[in-house]
């Protein structure tokens, strides 16, 4: 029994090595494994606090409560050139153009014609039969010979038009051996050929065009082809029979006015009238608007200042509003600051406003002049809030 017992201690003693034997190396590196784990947990656990600790160090911090804006502050009225531009809305008559005629029959031996392009009274712009075609822009065609002594709306016309090119001083409606010299003089200097001791002028002579400034739209004669008298050597776009402004905006600067469309500038009267309307024909807005009901287009521009005038500059918020005695009801206003900060010399002043932009409003006395000084950024003086 005691050797059983010893034997049984041997192996109760063998087994607990082998256990422990069996626990270090029954699983080869288990203790290099949990090694690695804690080094990873302690990694993680460093990347943690390191990302919080940055995460604190980056956090914005929270804004500081932004001081109250100073009610009485103030800025520098400047000044600024404008033209007061507003779009407007032109009602144009729209007219057909009766092309260009051949005076004379016989073979085009040359031209100049291109699509696009103006004609101007006193030049030629073709040859039949090597003489040169003088093109004018008279009250009416000729539809006679016209000499020396003969009277007559005809004659009136030709004498106008070639006083209208610097060809000769002639007026009336009489034709005078003057106005012989000043058509010779006008064909010499279109470079047609024209024998000035004729005593008259002849239909043959003259291609009428039915206004100076008109732009050719075809070309239907080129070189080389026969033609007869009166068929069509340019053909012409419709043009402008009126034009006037549908209606004029209020409250604009006053001065001499102008509308623009394109690079083309033009005249137009204080009731909205455009007084050449050969040019307007031309210009881009007219050549794309549409033809309306009743043969009327209706044409967008610029309505502007011929001169620019100053304006005050102010930020937007310094506009209020007083009692316009004038007007009888609301004026806006500004208040001009009589010291930095002491409100006691501040003064409303009455405005108009020509126009604004971006923040920045343009601004004008009511006699025209410009408030100097300084503006208060808020209207909070008495009579202007």
């Amino acid at each position: 029994m005691f050797g059983h017992g010893k034997d049984g201690g041997k192996d109760g003693m063998g087994g607990r090595a082998a256990a422990k034997g069996k626990g270090r190396g029954g699983r080869p590196g288990g203790g290099f494994a949990i090694g690695r784990q804690m080094t990873a947990l302690i990694a993680v656990a460093c990347l943690l606090i390191g990302a919080g600790g940055a995460a604190v160090a980056l956090a914005p911090h929270p804004p500081q409560v932004l001081a109250q804006a100073n009610a009485n502050a103030a800025m520098t009225i400047e000044t600024q050139q404008v033209n007061d531009g507003r779009s407007i809305t032109i009602s144009a008559e729209e007219i057909s153009m009766a092309p260009v005629v051949a005076p004379r029959s016989g073979m085009v031996t040359s031209s100049n014609c291109k699509p696009g392009t103006t004609l101007a009274s006193g030049q030629s712009i073709m040859s039949i039969d090597g003489t040169g075609v003088l093109l004018l822009a008279t009250a009416e065609p000729l539809w006679r010979p016209l000499g020396v002594g003969e009277k007559g709306a005809d004659a009136e016309g030709l004498n106008n038009a070639l006083k209208a090119i610097d060809a000769g001083d002639v007026s009336g409606d009489t034709v005078t051996r003057a106005t012989i010299e000043a058509f010779a003089a006008a064909a010499d200097k279109a470079g047609v050929t024209w024998d000035k001791s004729h005593n008259a002028i002849t239909m043959q002579d003259v291609a009428w065009l039915p206004a100076d400034g008109v732009t050719i739209s075809g070309c239907p004669a080129p070189v080389g082809q026969m033609i007869g008298q009166g068929q069509p050597i340019a053909q012409l776009p419709a043009m402008a029979g009126s034009a006037k402004a549908q209606s004029l905006p209020e409250g604009a600067v006053a001065g001499e006015r102008v509308i623009q469309s394109g690079d083309a500038t033009l005249d137009i009267s204080d009731q909205g009238d455009v007084a050449d309307l050969a040019a307007f024909s031309r210009t881009r807005a007219f050549a794309s608007s549409g033809s309306m009901q009743g043969g009327t287009r209706q044409v967008s521009v610029q309505w502007m200042l011929k001169n620019p005038v100053t304006v005050g500059v102010v930020p937007a918020s310094s506009i209020g509003t007083m009692n316009g005695e004038r007007s009888g009801g609301a004026q806006a206003c500004i208040v001009v600051a009589g010291g930095s900060e002491n409100t006691t010399g501040d003064k409303a002043v009455g405005v108009n406003i020509v126009g604004s932009m971006l923040g920045r409003t343009y601004i004008q006395g009511a006699d025209g002049s410009i408030p100097s000084g300084n503006v208060r950024l808020t209207p909070n003086a008495g009579g202007c809030a």
